[in-house]
């Protein structure tokens, strides 16, 4: 598998918490060759099922969310421009960014006015302006705004995807398509290898607004065990002593607390050291962050674990990850399926 037409081809379609659809078709194509059956459910999450044909197997869900962090407008003025809030976004880096507008008549581009240093007052230039006080131009005026755009469409950035130095990739929305590759690269390798346990693969929607998608198909797919394969924080230039961040090119991550059971994780650990897969450990003692905190407690209760990603520069256009922790985690996920006959 190329990652990186592999990422662009999902990272390059629009797919904000709470409208999914366009990358959820795009995630169920990639996803087809490698299992029985899938499907698009209401939320807009992609499900793929592969039986292992033996009566009685316990069910494995392997999760990554497909929606990215974005933007919805608020106000159309009379002059044209566009309010907006975001949705998990850092006020500190809109300023002359480049994003799209997603209206009734397709993608549209916008950008995040600003004020130039020459007309500004002293000591502006050191302030962060909020979000409520920006504003979109998309080169309309007022009458063309309001016919184009709508209170209530989204935005997002319009960045996409490339190669950096150093077999590293940059781009939006790697988290956490880039997790979803992780999974079809564990997959590709298990293709035509018999397992002992039901697999289902859930691309989730609405995981930046509160897991509800995972939480939705936790609830209707009954899983025994489910691990979320998820982004974590790697070290950048301005890290601190006792910052929780991970080693960008230190391979996956394996969360240890209530939300990645010490015994699911203990097991992730041995299958790394066995295979020689480099590895990393954290501590999580209560919310993970991630979808294990909306899968666990469903349904009765499913075991979970978290598997993470190292990611420098989370919830912005220019996230970095390397292309060899993505295969180490799809290693990962790939030798602890070839091995997993549904017990701990």
């Amino acid at each position: 598998m190329e990652l990186l037409e592999t990422i662009r081809s999902l990272t390059d379609v629009y797919g904000v918490s709470g409208d999914e659809f366009g990358v959820s078709a795009v995630a169920a194509e990639l996803l087809k060759p490698y299992v029985d059956k899938v499907e698009i459910d209401k939320l807009g999450n992609v499900i793929g099922y592969r039986s292992c044909g033996k009566p009685g197997a316990k069910k494995l869900m392997l999760d990554a969310h497909l929606d990215q962090i974005g933007f919805m407008i608020t106000q159309i003025t009379e002059e044209g421009f566009c309010r907006f809030i975001g949705m998990g976004v850092d006020q500190r880096m809109l300023l002359g960014s480049e994003l799209t507008v997603l209206t009734k008549e397709g993608p549209a581009p916008a950008v995040v006015c600003c004020l130039p240093p020459h007309i500004q007052n002293p000591g502006d230039n050191k302030k962060s302006v909020p979000i409520d006080e920006m504003a979109l131009d998309l080169g309309l005026d007022g009458k063309q705004a309001k016919e184009l755009v709508r209170i209530g469409d989204y935005a997002a950035f319009s960045e996409e995807a490339f190669a950096l130095q150093n077999d590293l990739l940059c781009g939006k929305s790697m988290d956490d398509r880039a997790c979803f590759v992780c999974i079809l690269l564990a997959l590709e390798a298990l293709q035509g290898q018999e397992l002992d346990v039901d697999l289902i693969i859930l691309g989730s929607t609405k995981e930046e607004v509160g897991g509800h998608g995972a939480r939705a198909r936790a609830f209707a797919d009954r899983p025994d065990y489910a691990i979320a394969i998820d982004v974590c924080h790697a070290k950048t230039a301005d890290s601190k002593p006792g910052d929780r961040v991970s080693d960008l090119g230190g391979g996956p991550v394996i969360a240890f607390g209530s939300n990645s059971v010490p015994r699911f994780a203990r097991r992730l650990t041995e299958i790394a050291r066995a295979k020689e897969i480099p590895y990393q450990t954290e501590a999580v003692p209560a919310h993970s962050g991630t979808n294990a905190w909306a899968i666990q407690t469903e349904e009765g209760g499913v075991c979970t674990a978290v598997v993470s990603l190292p990611l420098k520069y989370m919830h912005s256009p220019v996230e970095v990850l390397k292309q060899s922790d993505m295969r180490q985690v799809g290693r990962l996920l790939c030798e602890f399926v070839r091995s997993f006959d549904g017990t701990l």
